[in-house]
């Protein structure tokens, strides 16, 4: 859970210093150390919701440290003593309630078990464990910065006047390279389509196919299938187109009041406008001013893909220095664009309760060894012996089992097995 590991001090709130102490015994069927183990397998076998749909009270991670076991032997007269200790942490994240809460002052509990017996050779010992459980509750507040995707209607305005012959391919391969990045990259997107080339010049020569053409898919002007889009670009016819100028301010002021737009609050509107030519200005049709002021009206965002000289007189009209160059990957850049248009990066900010329990085991076992018998005497002089760790298969013994012997003589390498321990022991000896 590393996003909240990473805070500040001045994020984390913490307790009073004081703490609480008590000494418990364990139920007569487990040992210390057992008892733990069964206690922390339980914390985390706890189910773990996902931290994005985490409610209050909901634990997001459950995780442990587990040391190396240090082992130590020693002999005191006819004392052979075994010592074994190890530390486990085991951390749970859960999300904090809303309303701020008393957190409880550190407290330590301490659990203890003896058993007395007989080990394989013979020999008298007496085992005892305990186990240290310190427990510390913080609050931590964890940020974490997410990507959410918001919805899009995008509109393409097309000049299909014969100018274009050399670059419509172009334009058609690139705005469906376009509607199939948005689609790969989860964008929900929905697109539409207008042409247009001089419809001045063609009511002067009574040309019909030099108005505005509104692209329908099915019952609306919109599609969210890049292959319907595909066909519609195909589809397209060039006419003349008379002068240079051409007439976009009529098709760029019909879409606006004609197109159904999403009505969504969080849906973004983009028009794309792909042409070579500047817009014609004449009496007959919107100006370029009245046709900026109807797109801003209707929070409509401005693109203009062009010609390199045409491209001035678009510099006022567009969104944000959203001018690119017609003949170039529009591709790519439309994409890298309209990507960081669409999604939204938002930083989100949630307060974890963070409780740790740290246990410190300890198990020593004494056992006594025969004294052996001279005929003189002399007094004889007890020299230490290094007893080898005996290696055993790791096996957890059965909780709850009502064998005492059963983890008698167990050490705590076998007992903490089952916290997937990889049993690294340190042993010294001491004289």
């Amino acid at each position: 859970f590393a996003q909240v590991g990473q805070v500040s001090a001045d994020e984390t709130t913490q307790p009073a210093s004081t703490s609480a102490e008590t000494v418990k015994k364990t139920e007569a069927n487990k040992s210390a150390v057992e008892a733990a183990v069964a206690e922390i397998k339980a914390d985390e076998a706890k189910p773990v919701v996902n931290q994005s749909d985490a409610k209050p009270g909901e634990l997001v991670d459950v995780s442990k440290k587990v040391s190396p076991i240090d082992v130590k032997e020693r002999q005191e007269g006819d004392q052979k003593i075994h010592e074994e200790t190890a530390t486990v942490e085991v951390t749970k994240t859960e999300v904090a309630p809303v309303k701020s809460e008393e957190l409880p002052a550190p407290k330590t509990e301490t659990t203890e078990s003896t058993v007395s017996g007989k080990d394989e050779d013979g020999n008298s010992y007496t085992q005892y464990e305990r186990v240290d459980k310190t427990t510390t509750v913080e609050i931590k507040k964890a940020t974490r910065t997410i990507s959410k995707s918001n919805s899009a209607d995008i509109v393409f305005v097309v000049d299909r006047s014969a100018s274009m012959s050399r670059t419509i391919d172009t334009v058609r391969n690139n705005i469906n390279e376009f509607a199939r990045n948005l689609a790969k990259d989860g964008v929900a997107a929905r697109f539409g389509l207008a042409t247009f080339s001089d419809e001045v010049y063609g009511r002067i020569g009574g040309l019909a196919d030099e108005g505005t053409i509104l692209t329908k898919f099915n019952e609306s002007y919109f599609t969210s299938d890049p292959a319907e889009l595909e066909k519609a670009l195909a589809g397209i016819k060039l006419a003349h187109g008379g002068d240079f100028p051409e007439t976009s301010t009529p098709t760029l002021t019909q879409i606006v009041s004609t197109y159904d737009w999403s009505k969504s609050p969080k849906n973004k509107k983009f028009v794309v406008l792909l042409t070579d030519a500047p817009m014609k200005e004449d009496p007959s049709i919107p100006t370029m001013a009245n046709t900026l002021a109807s797109l801003k009206a209707a929070k409509i965002e401005r693109i203009v893909a062009t010609s390199t000289g045409t491209d001035i007189s678009y510099k006022d009209f567009v969104s944000e220095g959203r001018l690119m160059n017609i003949n170039r990957n529009l591709a790519d850049s439309l994409t890298k664009d309209a990507t960081t248009w669409i999604v939204e990066t938002v930083t989100e900010g949630h307060n974890y309760k963070v409780t740790k329990d740290n246990y410190q085991f300890y198990l020593e076992r004494r056992t006594t060894l025969p004294v052996a018998q001279t005929g003189s005497a002399t007094p004889t002089t007890t020299v230490p012996v290094a007893t080898a760790y005996k290696k055993e298969v790791a096996k957890l013994p059965d909780t709850g089992s009502n064998d005492t012997a059963n983890y008698g003589i167990v050490g705590l390498g076998l007992l903490m097995a089952g916290l997937g321990l990889t049993v690294s022991n340190r042993k010294s000896k001491e004289q």
